[in-house]
């Protein structure tokens, strides 16, 4: 391995020494069980990755360090699919528990604590299709203990704890804007351009490769990386999680896959079940209001218009400012 490589990350974003050795370590010990399968971290295959990980948690070695430390080494050496396996595996990290908080708020400690000890979800660095079947119990359990508005807005919330300084330059071109639509073709503008800057480094953004198409698609429709207002409604198309493979896919299924950005839901779209309610697409209607709520500086009332988990081929959203 590449062990400079991943050090002098680990120093660029401000990690202790200690924190750089030990992530070599995790590295290492992945290194080593691939040998022993005659593979490298070069050749490592996505089964390679799913076989070591269910090792790690078989003996309660999954700790997000070490899958973090996997999933930036891989990134670091180009091996995009693999990183992207990853994220695939720790894009919800944190989701479960702030849902659990929001409906302690909404209700009491106690109902949160009896929905969610009922649940039982799949430990860290558990592969994707594991996740839609507690998905579904939690879903079960929330729609029968409350009413479905205050299910909505128990999932629309900041989910993924983005800070509100991750949007301080947003908002800075929101003060800037002579009006709401300028700050809105602004910000699509900013965004396709910075798609552009990936796709043409061939890097990976999030958990998306970036091709010439994809920049051509978001391009043409205001609403995705953006939003069109109309009134006092703001609508929000959701770009694809694998925008290369829905541009290309015929299967309106599996062109639903490849739509889904959620690891707790999107495996039951290619397998055909379990059924999961369209309310838990709530969830990603928080995320899409987040920035808004930052720049308007209130909360905002999110609306389901469409979804992947209805039959949808994409997921939509408006977004009320009234």
């Amino acid at each position: 391995m590449n062990q400079t490589l991943l050090r002098e990350h680990y120093q660029k974003r401000g990690f202790s020494e200690a924190e750089a050795a030990e992530a070599v370590l995790f590295v290492q010990s992945l290194e080593s069980w691939l040998a022993e399968k005659s593979a490298s971290l070069e050749a490592a295959t996505q089964d390679h990755i799913r076989g070591y990980i269910r090792l790690l948690i078989d003996e309660q070695r999954n700790t997000m360090e070490a899958l973090l430390a996997m999933a930036r080494y891989f990134y670091l050496t180009g091996r995009n699919e693999i990183y992207i396996y990853f994220t695939s595996l720790l894009g919800g990290s944190g989701v479960i528990e702030s849902i659990a908080g929001r409906l302690s708020d909404a209700t009491d400690a106690d109902t949160a604590k009896r929905i969610f000890e009922e649940t039982d979800r799949p430990p860290l660095g558990s592969d994707p299709e594991e996740f839609p079947a507690f998905t579904k119990r939690l879903m079960e359990r929330l729609e029968a203990d409350l009413p479905p508005a205050t299910v909505q807005s128990v999932l629309a919330g900041n989910n993924h704890g983005i800070p509100a300084s991750a949007f301080d330059a947003e908002k800075e071109h929101f003060e800037n804007a002579a009006s709401l639509d300028e700050y809105l073709r602004g910000r699509h503008e900013r965004n396709v351009a910075e798609l552009q800057r990936y796709c043409d480094a061939n890097a990976v953004w999030f958990e998306q490769t970036i091709t010439q198409d994809v920049v051509d698609f978001v391009a043409a429709n205001q609403e995705v990386l953006s939003a069109v207002r109309d009134g006092d409604t703001l609508y929000i198309t959701k770009i694809p999680y694998d925008p290369e493979k829905f541009l290309s896919e015929s299967d309106p299924v599996m062109k639903r896959y490849y739509a889904c950005h959620c690891p707790f839901a999107r495996e039951a779209i290619r397998a055909g079940s379990p059924e999961i309610s369209p309310n838990w697409c709530y969830c990603s209607g928080g995320f899409a209001k987040h920035p808004f709520e930052v720049l308007f500086e209130r909360p905002l009332r999110v609306e389901l218009l469409q979804s992947v988990l209805k039959g949808d081929p994409v997921c939509r959203f408006a977004i009320h400012l009234d």
